[in-house]
């Protein structure tokens, strides 16, 4: 195999532990500066490794504190990852504050 043979983001691994996603239902936590909560629609990067993806918000449940929402989200390309691990939201249209949070990974 050449490099010329793989992607651009490809990764190689033979750990099975590692998952494979378009499709994510994961906990967040949205840092106390962003101003107001999070609502469906809204198009985000996720942020795990070398990967940056844009993500659009399915649903967001936010049970009191909306800094603390249970978010589906829908990813353009495929994530990979290991269970457990915890990606960055950003949020490149917001003007100054660009990290939104951290989601945790299922």
């Amino acid at each position: 195999m050449e490099v010329e043979d793989l992607d651009r983001g490809t990764i190689l691994t033979n750990d099975p532990s590692i998952k494979q996603v378009s499709t994510i239902a994961a906990k967040a936590e949205i840092v106390k500066y962003w101003p107001s909560p999070l609502k469906e629609g809204m198009v985000l990067h996720l942020g795990h490794w070398m990967q940056f993806i844009p993500a659009r918000i399915q649903a967001v449940r936010a049970e009191g504190d909306w800094h603390r929402p249970e978010l589906s989200l829908n990813l353009d390309k495929m994530l990979a990852y290991r269970p457990g691990a915890r990606a960055v939201l950003t949020y490149p249209e917001g003007g100054k504050l660009r990290v939104l949070g951290t989601v945790e990974l299922p």
